[in-house]
């Protein structure tokens, strides 16, 4: 296991939050872009391929798009318009702008990615029980939606198959749209069922009545979680002096 899917995920999650919360108040490009490439390195360390960023950074790249255009043809700015296509106008302090909420949106995806690759969610869920003090009727009744999600790719390909085997073909947009309709129902019921099944076990065994559980896996806070939290600080303070040495950090304050 690399050294970020041994740290304990309610650390880890701290970290995510609170860089997240503070790149949310930078409004400059290039400061995002020296804490994405943070973000890509230490998904890199904890052991996702390169192919795999990749295609997560795909469809961020093209949220990103519609910040950047969005921005720079509606954002209110001082001064004329910069390039006019037609009845489009568009600024090169709202491009600036939307340029830097693109870029700081695909920051913060990707580190919650590189945080859900190196996270083990019955981890996460007994160490925010531990740690966060979470009620445990809450925190396992949230792992086992998350368990979920994993089957509803397996299942949607499975009802589309089934759908194909008995004929069902669709004709035009109008088709499509029921024949979507009918797979989205299909896998709300199945969805239904599984959750029906899973309260019905946990009740079984007394889960509501329960005021005190014991666990089978035990998620301690070592000298390396502080480590990483002190380490993360750092770099954290070395890339916003690094962008304010070179002259490009800004922030809503000014």
């Amino acid at each position: 296991m690399s050294f970020l899917a041994r740290r304990d995920p309610t650390v880890k999650l701290a970290v995510v939050l609170g860089i997240s919360l503070l790149l949310i108040f930078v409004i400059d490009p290039l400061t995002p872009v020296l804490f994405l490439a943070l973000a890509i390195a230490a998904a890199l360390a904890g052991g996702a391929g390169l192919g795999t960023i990749l295609r997560a950074l795909l469809p961020l790249s093209i949220l990103g798009v519609g910040f950047v255009w969005s921005n720079a043809v509606f954002a209110a700015t001082q001064g004329p318009a910069t390039w006019t296509i037609g009845p489009v106008h568009a600024s090169e302090a709202g491009l600036r702008f939307g340029l830097a909420i693109a870029i700081r949106g695909i920051a913060i995806g990707m580190m919650s990615l590189a945080f859900v690759w190196t996270t083990d969610p019955t981890d996460l869920v007994v160490s925010l029980i531990q740690h966060a003090r979470v009620p445990f009727r809450i925190g396992y009744p949230l792992l086992a939606g998350y368990r979920f999600l994993p089957f509803f790719a397996d299942e949607y390909a499975q009802v589309r198959l089934a759908r194909r085997v008995r004929g069902a073909v669709a004709r035009g947009p109008l088709g499509r749209a029921r024949e979507a309709v009918g797979e989205l129902v299909t896998l709300l019921s199945d969805a239904t069922r599984r959750a029906t099944r899973i309260a019905i076990a946990m009740d079984a065994r007394a889960f509501a009545a329960a005021t005190e559980r014991t666990y089978y896996r035990e998620v301690r806070l070592g000298w390396e979680d502080a480590l990483f939290v002190v380490g993360s600080a750092a770099m954290t303070l070395g890339l916003l002096f690094l962008s304010a040495r070179i002259g490009s950090l800004r922030t809503l304050f000014g």
